[in-house]
């Protein structure tokens, strides 16, 4: 069984020997059986296949998801509990971690066990798997976990382009020409812009650099920003945009270059991408703000929703991914372009909204999820997640030290949640359980 990588996937793949990988963390009260944790994860990659492969070159070097006849499983690696922050170390030691590409599995677990408490973390190379994803992979692993004898189901075959895409628009001789010649044209602006990319003298960001700063709004901060945003008929994910955005501006001045860029979930446009399948990438969406310091907050996050709104009405992913796939023969340029190319926006970011995850099992009690993480060999990895999970927004504000001061990072947090949260209607604690590594 085998499946060509999309282009997407090929991007994020790189070289096969960088890293770049997406992280959860889970923390759990309670005890759990290691055999239990064997069996959810020999389950879950029973079910699905990509778990279960590696991605072998045929003889033109293009590449293909395979399945080995005799699999690995599922890596677990158990290590002792000492502080309750000894996740973020075993995070940024993930990032940096190489999978064994050709014989697979991409994705890995390790079990930070304690006494009463645990953290659970999944490490899967992002060719494979995207967030919605890994989410799916942590509620599936805590059902098993809970009850060994659970039913969740097999998926027999890859999911290929053909199941994704309607047959209807796959025969459209004028949507494929379109397609074609949309990807002769991103071959074409690849091949002039990696021309005048000097890779001389120029190494790629290192790994050991990179830096994760952590932190919480305690549960009335969120509340009170989820109600405020209510009333002012924009989403929180638009909020966070403009917080962050103006907070850079603040920051970094001339330096910022007030662009945002955020994934959105391709599964809401592609019906036929069930919830339960894994898959590894969104649709884009670019985003600037007016940065006139004579428009109030929230005046600019309206400014931006309806920017936003409109933007998103007109995606269209098959208009998205069709031309990539006759734009294979820049997939060289693409990654030097990512890689070495000057960065064109501040940060990517991403907001899971609320995470649909049960918190009470029988035996354990899942404490919080950590919002995920991914680092990528680009030469911008700026990125900052959120999630909502028992009523409190968690985030996530990765970077590296070569690209962004670790003070000027510190700094944007601080004050993009100052100016998230100083002007609503009722007084809110500060930003909790900050942490830095």
């Amino acid at each position: 069984m085998k499946r060509k990588l999309l282009l997407p996937e090929r991007i994020m793949l790189g070289d096969g020997a960088t890293p770049f990988n997406g992280v959860f963390v889970i923390r759990i009260n309670g005890t759990l059986a290691p055999e239990n944790l064997y069996n959810a994860l020999s389950k879950i990659q029973a079910k699905h296949p990509l778990l279960r492969a590696g991605i072998v070159q045929d003889k033109k070097g293009t590449p293909y998801f395979t399945i080995p006849e005799v699999y690995h499983a599922i890596p677990l690696t158990i290590k002792e509990r000492i502080t309750a922050d000894d996740w973020q170390q075993e995070t940024k030691a993930a990032w940096a971690s190489v999978f064994d590409i050709p014989n697979g599995p991409l994705i890995r677990m390790v079990w930070i066990k304690g006494s009463e408490q645990s953290e659970l973390l999944l490490a899967f190379h992002h060719c494979m798997c995207d967030g919605g994803g890994g989410l799916m992979l942590v509620r599936e692993i805590l059902t098993v976990l809970d009850d060994p004898d659970d039913d969740i189901g097999i998926h027999p075959t890859f999911t290929t382009l053909e199941d994704i895409v309607p047959k209807n628009i796959l025969t459209d001789t004028r949507q494929m020409l379109k397609a074609k010649l949309k990807g002769a044209f991103i071959r074409g602006v690849l091949t002039l812009l990696s021309a005048f990319i000097s890779t001389r003298n120029k190494q790629a960001i290192r790994r050991e650099d990179d830096y994760l700063i952590h932190w919480k709004l305690a549960p009335q901060a969120s509340a009170a920003l989820f109600q405020h945003c209510n009333i002012q008929a924009v989403t929180v994910n638009t909020a966070l945009c403009v917080a962050f955005l103006s907070a850079f501006k603040l920051v970094r001045g001339e330096q910022a270059m007030n662009k945002i860029t955020c994934p959105v979930d391709i599964r809401k446009f592609i019906p036929e991408i069930k919830k339960d399948v894994i898959f590894s990438f969104g649709l884009s969406l670019e985003l600037s703000i007016n940065n006139d310091p004579d428009v109030p907050f929230w005046e600019r996050v309206q400014q931006l929703q309806t920017i936003a709104s409109q933007k998103i009405s007109k995606m269209d992913p098959y208009d998205f991914m069709l031309p990539f796939e006759h734009a294979h023969g820049g997939i060289k340029h693409m990654r030097k372009f990512l890689t070495y190319g000057k960065p064109v926006y501040d940060l990517m970011f991403s907001n899971m909204g609320k995470l649909d995850v049960r918190d009470k099992y029988h035996s354990f009690e899942v404490d919080t999820i950590f919002s995920p993480t991914v680092v990528g060999p680009f030469a911008n990895p700026t990125t900052i997640i959120t999630s909502t999970y028992k009523g409190q927004i968690d985030f996530s504000f990765v970077s590296n030290h070569a690209v962004l001061d670790h003070r000027d990072a510190l700094a944007i947090k601080e004050l993009a949640m100052k100016l998230l949260l100083e002007d609503l209607p009722v007084a809110v604690p500060a930003p909790a359980l900050s942490s830095i590594i």
